[in-house]
């Protein structure tokens, strides 16, 4: 894929470098020229001096053969602007970071596909961390989240198979992984499989009962 992304801020940065290790193309657009110079050394990001909010520098850039176009700058209404630009010069996917929650319904009516707002990922990751020990990983939706749970010893799910933990309304089992293979439904659930639910938002109460059921120890 190639990747657009405006700003190198320390999100902005990151995902570039994971971008590239993915084998993907990368281009970075900042008007700083010291962390223009930085990344280029250490990296196969290709990087553009220059202002994101130019139609020349976008051009330059080639954001109209994107993939997709990341806004990480470090303000809201900039990244804002920079993603109505893109969607302007007919970028598909269009991706903002939204540092205040208050925002996030500005960027939907303006019609950005996805919003991310960094410090509520962060702060639902710790909260999982705390609540939920058993939650490895997550990702959050508007109106789902997935889950990645690794069983282990003591478990209430151990030599169950997923069909007998009758999941409630809104809470689904996605697949259970032993090994690297899929397991069917009628395959008994051991210690170092890996299963992954999704619960829809509605059904959040519901998830929570249900996990702490099956995967809380003691």
């Amino acid at each position: 894929m190639y990747i657009v992304i405006a700003g190198l801020s320390d999100i902005g940065r990151n995902l570039a470098e994971l971008l590239i290790k993915e084998g993907n193309q990368v281009t970075v657009i900042e008007r700083d020229s010291a962390k223009c110079a930085e990344i280029a050394e250490g990296s196969d990001v290709m990087v553009i001096t220059g202002d994101a909010g130019q139609k020349s520098t976008l051009e330059e850039a080639r954001v109209r053969n994107a993939h997709a176009f990341v806004a990480a700058a470090g303000d809201d209404s900039e990244n804002l602007m920079l993603c109505m630009i893109a969607k302007e010069i007919g970028v598909k996917t269009v991706i903002s970071l939204v540092d205040e929650a208050e925002h996030t319904e500005t960027f939907r009516q303006a019609g950005i596909s996805l919003q991310v707002n960094p410090d509520m990922v962060a702060a639902r990751h710790i909260y999982r961390l705390i609540s939920q020990p058993y939650v490895k990983d997550f990702l959050s939706f508007e109106r789902a989240e997935v889950f990645e749970i690794e069983i282990e010893e003591g478990m209430k799910c151990v030599g169950q198979s997923v069909s007998r933990l009758a999941t409630p309304n809104g809470v689904r089992v996605l697949v259970v992984q032993r090994g690297g293979k899929y397991l069917g439904a009628d395959s008994e659930i051991q210690p170092k499989d890996w299963l992954t639910l999704i619960v829809n938002r509605e059904s959040a109460k519901k998830g929570t009962e249900f996990m702490n059921r099956w995967f809380a120890k003691g």
